[in-house]
């Protein structure tokens, strides 16, 4: 809320501003400052001053900006070079107007400091001499003749406008101290309305990733629930073994129940292997559902404790308070994802080039996402499952082929193709990456990718991994 005319003439009576030394300026950015003054009784004291922005006011202040411009502007260089020293011997405010004039003498010359809280471009700090020639401007704005050389033109009084506006209450010692105090709690809480919005985006976010692993594990435990079949059929080929024929894809038996059943068989198989592998999927299949149960039951947790968290910021009644807790929340959030992003990937190093390795199509995903730049390099087996291998470009340096050999490898060495010792790659930079549209997670289809066949080599893996 701006200060009206009568408010501004509350403030400066309650200043002791008359016979007052003008000791030093704090800028601190284009739109404030602060006035460091001295008065034989009241001692030093400071006057802070915003103009130009939303919340233009002045006030007598106890406290210390520690905000301060890197790099003081014209008007505070020349505020220091000619007005610092000055003794303020007239203060004159006009009525009906948000204007008001020091008078300041030093060094037996007369000078003005006027200030102009009017809305919008209107508001300034002007200094003129004896004769109102304007010398400097706190914003120079040529167009209002609000630069140096140019006289200054005094407003009238305004007697109607002096009536219309009132001060408004307050319950503080004086009026400067609930100004301060005002401006002071809305500093504070500041931007909380916009600071809130992004703390919801970060919890939908947040929730929605844990929703979509939710999901996930509810159609892993739907998938996996019947692992006893896997464990039945192995009991049924173990009792009826010697009816299994040689290159078999299916046998036809009745189960324990007296059904008839019909097992697929791997051709490629003996009767013993596939009754072992059928052991083995039952194991595994149990033990996926077992584990999936119990991440389930965590998440569930999770969710809850994650709403229950920005719950509680929400129902904050405290600005302030709350303002506190959505700010750690947002800052907590962010050295999050720093420390994911710096543990992401494996990370290991070629001729002074960077490598980085997906190790799941999640990491694969997240790497492409936050960790790579265009110019990178994306490397890849063909017709194989496997890790994105990413070599980090440096600028004005080409790739060298030894670097290149040592990113092939840790792509054939993290894929399915590793058993065979060898496998085709294709590799191209990452702004020739494309995703597919509906596709599984981390998916790219690449263009203008170049063929690269490697032939595993322990010693050199061995190396990049040690």
């Amino acid at each position: 809320m701006a200060l009206n005319c009568n408010e501004i003439k509350l403030l400066v009576s309650e200043l002791p501003l008359q016979d007052s030394v003008l000791q030093a300026i704090t800028e601190h950015d284009f739109h404030s400052f602060t006035l460091s003054l001295f008065h034989k009784v009241e001692k030093a004291w400071f006057l802070y001053v915003e103009l130009g922005s939303q919340e233009s006011y002045l006030c007598r202040t106890d406290r210390i900006i520690k905000a301060k411009a890197k790099k003081l502007q014209r008007f505070g260089q020349y505020f220091r070079a000619n007005v610092i020293g000055s003794r303020i011997t007239e203060v004159k405010v006009i009525d009906g107007e948000r204007f008001f004039s020091l008078k300041l003498t030093h060094n037996e010359l007369t000078s003005y400091i006027h200030f102009r809280f009017y809305s919008g471009a209107g508001a300034n700090v002007l200094l003129t001499d004896e004769n109102l020639k304007i010398t400097e401007a706190m914003m120079r704005r040529p167009q209002r003749g609000d630069s140096a050389g140019n006289l200054l033109a005094l407003p009238e009084p305004n007697e109607a406008s002096g009536l219309k506006f009132k001060v408004r209450e307050y319950n503080d010692e004086s009026f400067n101290r609930a100004i301060d105090n005002y401006y002071r709690t809305f500093r504070q809480t500041e931007g909380l309305e916009e600071k809130l919005a992004l703390l919801k985006e970060q919890e939908n976010k947040s929730l929605q990733a844990l929703l979509t692993t939710k999901a996930n594990l509810e159609k892993r435990i739907e998938s996996t629930q019947y692992y006893n079949d896997y464990k039945e059929s192995a009991d049924l080929l173990s009792c009826y073994s010697y009816q299994i024929e040689k290159n078999a894809t299916f046998i036809a038996l009745s189960d324990f129940s007296g059904n008839q059943v019909t097992i697929p068989l791997d051709e490629k198989l003996t009767a013993s292997e596939n009754i072992q592998q059928y052991y083995l999927k039952a194991q595994k299949t149990k033990k996926t559902f077992e584990s999936s149960q119990l991440e389930l039951a965590e998440v569930i947790k999770e969710i809850e404790r994650e709403k229950a968290k920005y719950n509680r910021v929400y129902q904050l009644t405290d600005s302030k308070e709350q303002l506190k807790q959505v700010e750690f929340l947002l800052k907590q959030q962010k050295e999050t994802k720093v420390q994911t992003e710096a543990v992401l990937g494996l990370r290991t190093s070629s001729n002074g080039f960077d490598i980085i390795v997906g190790r799941s199509a999640k990491e694969n995903d997240q790497i492409l996402r936050t960790l790579t730049r265009g110019s990178d390099l994306w490397l890849h087996t063909r017709d194989y499952a496997g890790g994105y291998v990413i070599i980090k470009s440096k600028k004005d340096k080409t790739i060298p082929l030894e670097v290149l050999l040592d990113a092939g490898n840790l792509a054939v060495h993290f894929s399915k193709a590793k058993e065979n010792g060898k496998a085709d790659l294709y590799y191209t930079q990452c702004k020739y990456l494309r995703r597919a549209k509906d596709s599984k997670l981390g998916l790219v289809l690449p263009t203008q990718e170049k063929n690269l066949t490697i032939i595993l080599d322990d010693k050199r893996i061995k190396r990049l991994l040690l």
